[in-house]
């Protein structure tokens, strides 16, 4: 098909046309907290906003314990720009915490419990930090509040306060007197809620701090300002509806619930509560993410219309009992999504699965799922149609006096509706459609898998040679079918690394992904590789990803991992090896002939693995596969 000459330079732009979305998304002049929290609480004070343990709160009762700390923080001599760190699993005290830091003016430090003593330490000591919030146990009793005592021993923290993460459960469990701390639970019940007010200046001012990196070097400390976080998340919905849809669902806070089963410590899980809370919704939490077990409850009793998680999850819900018609929307994000996990997952779960993309530089998502294509899946992938479907419903809606009824019955409803019940008949509306519809060979052949979705409106994006530095013309990207590394741009990209404003952006002020993609000609983008995992076999380029996903096709893989290693009989060049770790009803079943085999079958003969290694699991970070660290473990072997 010919390509319009006006969507050259800008191909997404037909997809924003399918939809009416505009061109620009105007980000509104607030703090973190007053987007994030104070407006939900005066349209939708008694919605339930979180649940942990089958413990409920309301958007007004979690107003006032972020209130509380917030003032308990300043009468602990906490200033506007101190840097605040938490060190928490996923948890409503979390939450609690990312809300209540930035209103009183001061940095939210997210760290993980996962940190070592001597990389905590080291952010501490680059930020500063003399307060920290810490949960007492993540795996093994007492480990996190035990390794912030080992920091103190090396860094002067002033204060040190702890919660467990079940102090928010229907069984609150004993604190034991230790000295030198301070219970969480014991500064919200104290401290009135009444913060003081503080001057912010959104622009400038920083919100977080997220340290990344840290795998591959010294982590760089990502500076979000409250203007940047409240960007990301102003701009997801309007970059996936029609205006006047989305004003509508605007009014429906309090009539659903959202899982987010993903360690808030990460800027992906933290970012999708933020999107959740925004549209006055309840989120859903699994202390442990790994949990699926308690997923699976929390799914089949509160009855969450949407999943937000990422592939490794789905991956784990695909071997558990209980998970067959979940029937939610699922967005993953954080790391590419292998095509046959999607189908897969559709096709157990009853879902329907959606794909997007952020960074931890980014404030998380810059590219969204596009309901067009979601929705055009069902005719066929005919967005013709779709569009003219979209078009209509706007117009309707846009006729002088239908839009502001509907809002009116809708906010007169919604407080009486029932989330669960709305849950109940929507799990079961999107199951059928996904067992009966998504399923059949007419919609598959529609569906779009292994794209990261298209950019958000005010995401300006280009795409860079990997050999000579310089940037494609769009036009010739989507033509020619080239392949570059992916640079965003736009008003929630960071500040900088920490300290210094613009370090870790581009002259013209764009952040590099490190991402090879491709773009097709609606404007959706493909991960292809990242820029450090293509490899180089006697001058061709190989995209490792792409291997990794023809290795989930092969039945009995779990986990699939293609790296480039030094070839020993071509100096400067490299050869593929692939990492394969098998569902135990497989293991001893497949063997290296078996994989190579199906490799030849499907690609170039330099693309084929000339090894592969078995292994019970691949090394992971953050949930994703640690390709570096497979590659190090082969360096290692040959002495380089």
């Amino acid at each position: 098909m010919e390509i319009e000459n006006k969507y050259l330079k800008e191909p997404w732009r037909r997809l924003y046309d399918v939809l009416g979305i505009p061109e620009t998304i105007k980000v509104p002049e607030m703090t973190y907290t007053e987007y994030n929290l104070d407006k939900q609480v005066k349209k939708f004070p008694n919605a339930l906003a979180a649940v942990q343990y089958d413990y409920e709160i309301t958007y007004k009762e979690l107003k006032d314990h972020v209130d509380r700390l917030a003032t308990a923080l300043v009468n602990l001599g906490v200033k506007k720009g101190d840097i605040i760190a938490t060190v928490l699993t996923t948890s409503i005290q979390h939450i609690i915490c990312d809300l209540a830091i930035p209103e009183i003016g001061a940095v939210h430090l997210l760290a993980s419990p996962i940190d070592s003593v001597d990389r905590l330490v080291d952010v501490f000591t680059r930020t500063k930090t003399n307060v920290v919030i810490c949960t007492h146990t993540n795996v093994k009793d007492g480990d996190v509040i035990g390794k912030i005592k080992e920091v103190a021993k090396k860094y002067p923290l002033e204060k040190i306060i702890v919660t467990k993460t079940r102090d928010y459960s229907s069984k609150v469990p004993e604190h034991e007197k230790e000295e030198g701390i301070i219970w969480l639970t014991d500064l919200i019940e104290k401290y009135p809620p009444n913060p003081p007010k503080v001057d912010i200046n959104p622009k400038k001012d920083l919100a977080m701090l997220l340290f990344t990196g840290g795998s591959t070097g010294v982590p760089k400390g990502v500076m979000i300002s409250h203007r940047n976080a409240v960007a990301m998340v102003n701009g997801n919905m309007p970059s996936m509806l029609p205006p006047a849809i989305n004003e509508l669902l605007m009014e429906m806070g309090g009539s659903a619930s959202v899982m987010v089963a993903l360690p808030l410590f990460h800027a992906h899980g933290q970012a999708m509560v933020r999107i959740v809370l925004s549209m006055g919704n309840a989120v859903l939490l699994t202390p442990d993410p790994r949990d699926m077990k308690e997923f699976i409850r929390l799914a089949r009793k509160y009855h969450p219309i949407m999943n937000l998680g990422i592939p490794t999850q789905f991956m784990k819900l695909l071997r558990e009992k209980g998970a067959e018609d979940l029937g939610m929307i699922a967005v993953t994000g954080s790391m590419a999504l292998a095509p046959k996990v999607q189908r897969d997952f559709e096709e157990k779960t009853g879902s329907i699965v959606g794909e997007g993309y952020g960074m931890s530089e980014t404030n998380s998502a810059t590219h969204v799922p596009s309901t067009a294509d979601i929705v055009g899946m069902f005719f066929g992938g005919n967005l013709d149609f779709t569009k003219k479907l979209f078009h209509l419903i706007n117009k309707i809606l846009m006729t002088p006096g239908v839009l502001p009824l509907l809002k009116m019955v809708v906010r007169m409803t919604a407080p009486l509706s029932d989330p669960k019940v709305t849950g109940k008949i929507l799990n079961k509306v999107i199951s059928f459609m996904a067992s009966n519809i998504v399923s059949t060979s007419t919609v598959r052949r529609g569906e779009l898998t292994g794209s990261i979705g298209m950019k958000r409106p005010d995401i300006k994006v280009k795409i860079v040679d990997g050999d000579t530095g310089e940037t494609i013309p769009m036009e010739k990207v989507v033509k020619e079918k080239l392949r570059g590394e992916m640079c965003l741009k736009g008003p929630q990209v960071m500040l900088g690394y920490w300290p210094e404003l613009g370090s870790g952006l581009d002259e013209e002020g764009y952040v590099h992904s490190g991402d090879v993609v491709r773009v097709d000609e609606w404007g959706r983008m493909y991960i292809v590789d990242r820029v450090k995992d293509m490899a180089n076999v006697s001058g061709y380029k190989v995209y490792t990803k792409e291997m990794d996903d023809l290795l989930y096709e092969y039945p009995g893989v779990n986990e699939a991992a293609v790296i480039g290693v030094p070839d020993p009989e071509r100096p400067g060049s490299e050869r593929l090896k692939a990492f394969v770790a098998l569902f135990p009803e497989y293991k001893g079943k497949i063997k290296e002939e078996d994989i190579i085999e199906f490799f030849k079958e499907r690609v170039s003969p330099y693309a084929v693995p000339k090894s592969v290694e078995f292994r019970d699991t691949l090394p992971k970070i953050a949930d994703k596969i640690f390709k570096r660290r497979l590659r190090e473990e082969e360096l290692k072997k040959t002495g380089k």
